[in-house]
């Protein structure tokens, strides 16, 4: 078929792919790549130091990651992006700012939902229904954008080669996320200490809200743990963590829009037992590639039976729903439905405006850590 001129809009905080930490970074490089190699020309709007089989348009030489949150940084880089719309037959927006700009342009314009749907984006995908083409990264997370606001589900997804399968469970319990209460990290201390077995955290605590945490709350957590503790673990060194596990903690504490953490796991063959928030029963088979627990208490005892659990399953669950292939596959089928639908896009007058599309800064700040 005739190869798409897509632009890919990645957020401008981190480079793609990210040297450490960086989710939505990593998703966008898959997407971007694997289109590109598919025939496609790709254009990826990102900060220097970015990688693509595309072609890379910059406005920053490195990434502004101090300024991280900062909707004047971001615009910037959303400026250089939009100013080439003609170029594009489809523009992939991972970013907010973005939107109402996309929307009024006669060129059609996706966006994942990478964040929680919180408002006042709540707000904003109801106001830019039909304009923009939303991508929920989970059918839970559809589940919580307004009534009459359509989205597609395409889950996150991984290139499994990139991590290495081991068919024997690990010693030790192992939880990778930030340094805060909504991913649980004082639940997963808790299980490993009633399990009786090691704790290998990975962990980002760079911001200061995380350092506050982890001194005042987590470390006196830690008194009577077997605990090892690496910060910002490169992706080597998190894959080999993960498959010399015996289980991934993931006890969530908060409705989690998806969670590359679980399938990162799995594809080394590592099953996961996390808690039932948000889209963890779509990612985990519970009993086959993990368990889906609703309490401390449930999930220590799902860590004393996780021996059991068929680790080539947790592998070929991640290749057949969540592998780069087909993420890819269900990119390029709604990229051209949407060029055969062509864009709508708002008068003038219903455009948003920026008092009302104005959010707390704190409120971005989180949007961009997810």
């Amino acid at each position: 078929m005739t190869p798409l001129r897509i632009g890919m809009i990645a957020p401008p905080w981190f480079a793609v792919p990210p040297t450490g930490y960086g989710g939505i970074e990593r998703v966008v490089a898959l997407l971007a790549d694997g289109l590109a190699r598919r025939g496609h020309e790709v254009t990826l709007f990102a900060s220097g130091g970015s990688r693509t089989a595309g072609r890379l348009i910059s406005v920053f030489e490195t990434p502004p990651s101090r300024a991280l949150g900062d909707p004047f940084v971001e615009m910037q880089h959303l400026a250089e992006a939009y100013a080439h719309w003609r170029e594009f037959d489809v523009i992939h927006d991972h970013t907010v700012l973005g939107l109402t700009t996309g929307a009024a342009l006669p060129v059609p314009v996706v966006h994942t939902i990478h964040g929680p749907v919180i408002e006042p984006f709540r707000s904003l995908y109801a106001r830019l229904a039909g304009r923009v083409r939303l991508v929920a990264i989970s059918r839970h997370q559809r589940s919580t954008l307004a009534d009459g606001c359509p989205a597609t589900v395409i889950y996150n997804a991984l290139d499994p080669a990139e991590y290495e399968f081991s068919a024997t469970p690990g010693a030790y319990l192992l939880f990778v996320g930030r340094i805060n209460p909504e991913k649980g990290v004082l639940q997963a201390i808790e299980i490993a200490r009633r399990a009786g077995l090691p704790l290998l955290m990975l962990a980002k605590i760079n911001e200061q809200g995380e350092h506050d945490y982890f001194e005042a709350v987590v470390r006196p957590a830690l008194r009577g743990v077997e605990v090892d503790f690496l910060e910002q673990a490169s992706h080597d060194v998190k894959a080999r963590a993960y498959r010399g596990a015996l289980a991934t903690l993931f006890p969530i504490q908060w409705p989690e829009p998806f969670g590359l953490v679980m399938i990162e796991s799995m594809a080394t063959g590592t099953p996961v037992v996390a808690f039932a928030n948000g889209s963890v029963p779509e990612v985990v088979a519970h009993g086959e590639t993990g368990y889906v627990c609703r309490s401390v208490e449930e999930a220590v005892r799902a860590v004393g039976t996780v021996a059991t659990i068929d680790r080539r399953a947790c592998r070929e669950r991640v290749t057949r729903l969540f592998s780069a292939e087909a993420s890819i596959d269900a990119h390029e089928a709604l990229y051209r439905a949407e060029v055969e639908r062509g864009a709508s896009p708002l008068a003038p007058e219903s455009l948003v405006t920026s008092e009302r599309l104005a959010a707390p800064a704190s409120a971005l700040r989180e949007l961009a850590l997810q």
